[in-house]
């Protein structure tokens, strides 16, 4: 079946396991973490680990076309999120650079944020824009827990009130706080985030 043609070619490539390293038996996560992934929270925040565990499933699905890593996250994350109780009524990412989309051919927060939409049975809303400001990961520590006001902005008028805030990574929140910002001058009354992996956690 595809399954066993797909195994081999895997197996041809020499591709692993982002999180354990092992051979992969299927697409994105071996069998054996996928089933693993367990949902964490902190505050108004689900994620599935620390950045440490997690930095190569980031970096795959960021800079190496993991899409196919979207659905098991998707599943746990959104199993987060229910166990948390929030009443989401919708689903939108934190988005990127026109020219990164274009680079890399999508946005990694929003195929995420997609996927935990369908999970949860709520609509996925592409509300925001973003203008250029470099990359968090490229500044300095202590000046990342901040952003300018105005990187990011609301693109049209906000449909619901309670939102989903999806990223790949938290690091120093200040991403979060930000987009944040610009959905509660829009008018939302909550917003509660989710990431794959958490610094510090």
């Amino acid at each position: 079946g595809w399954r066993v043609r797909w195994v081999r070619i895997e197996r041809v490539l020499g591709l692993t396991c982002p999180l354990c390293g092992a051979p992969l038996d299927r697409s994105g996560i071996c069998t054996r973490c996928a089933a693993s992934l367990r949902p964490q929270r902190r505050h108004n925040l689900v994620y599935l680990g620390g950045y440490r565990e997690f930095r190569k499933v980031v970096r795959t699905l960021k800079f190496r076309g993991g899409r196919a890593l979207v659905p098991p996250l998707a599943r746990a994350l959104a199993e987060g999120v229910r166990e948390a109780g929030w009443d989401v009524e919708a689903v939108t990412a934190v988005p990127t650079t026109w020219w990164r989309v274009w680079r890399r051919g999508y946005n990694p927060a929003e195929l995420l944020g997609r996927a935990i939409a369908r999970e949860l049975g709520v609509p996925y809303r592409r509300v925001l824009g973003r203008r250029y400001f470099r990359s968090q990961t490229r500044r300095r520590a202590d000046l990342r827990a901040s952003l300018p006001a105005g990187v990011f902005f609301l693109q049209r008028e906000l449909p619901v009130r309670r939102w989903l805030l999806v990223d790949d990574v938290w690091t120093t929140g200040a991403t979060f706080r930000a987009v944040e910002r610009a959905l509660r001058a829009g008018g939302a009354e909550a917003v509660w985030g989710t990431v794959i992996a958490a610094r510090g956690s």
